[in-house]
């Protein structure tokens, strides 16, 4: 990671954790985020947090704990152990398709276009990128079971790389349950 992206890494941690907590409701984090540079980093968000009374001061020092903890794995020599975004990033890290540094990329993008209103998923992120293909993509969800085939005799499930099912007939592709939407703009 650069040492200029680390502000904007410490306010995304802290907005994660905050969100995952409840501890502030979404238009207070939103006037919150408005007001803090993305250079400010941690330090100038927790200002503005005990600035505007949001949080008790527990919650504040828990809050940069957590993200001063997340900090510490991120710049940790293993790959495996600088991915913050979950499954998706270390099944794609494993396959050798993705290096640490381009998921984090990845994830600064995600981050940002989430400031702005827009939820798009890690997989799509790294396709609209060419970091991945549509290929990898689709194998990265199957292995997290979230791409599948049926049998329309039987309504068996089967991994999506298998063919027929064990009652002999053709078996058809499931919902893809995380979605590749159409083209959209990396802004």
């Amino acid at each position: 990671m650069r040492e200029r992206d680390i502000p904007l890494v410490e306010i995304s941690l802290a907005v994660r954790f905050l969100r995952q907590r409840n501890w502030l409701n979404p238009e207070d984090l939103d006037q919150l985020l408005s007001r803090v540079s993305e250079r400010s980093g941690l330090a100038g968000f927790v200002s503005e947090i005990r600035t505007a009374s949001l949080l008790e001061a527990g919650k504040i020092q828990s809050l940069v704990t957590r993200v001063h903890n997340q900090l510490r794995r991120i710049h940790a020599d293993l790959p495996e152990s600088r991915v913050i975004d979950g499954k998706f990033g270390r099944i794609a890290m494993s396959a050798g398709w993705l290096a640490a540094e381009d998921l984090e990329m990845a994830l600064l993008e995600q981050s940002r276009l989430r400031r702005q209103g827009l939820r798009f998923r890690l997989g799509e992120i790294l396709f609209k990128m060419e970091l991945l293909t549509r290929q990898q993509v689709e194998t990265v969800l199957e292995k997290q079971g979230q791409r599948v085939k049926t049998c329309s005799s039987c309504q068996k499930l089967e991994s999506f790389s298998t063919d027929f099912c064990d009652c002999g007939r053709l078996l058809q592709s499931g919902p893809l349950l995380c979605p590749m939407t159409g083209d959209f703009e990396l802004i």
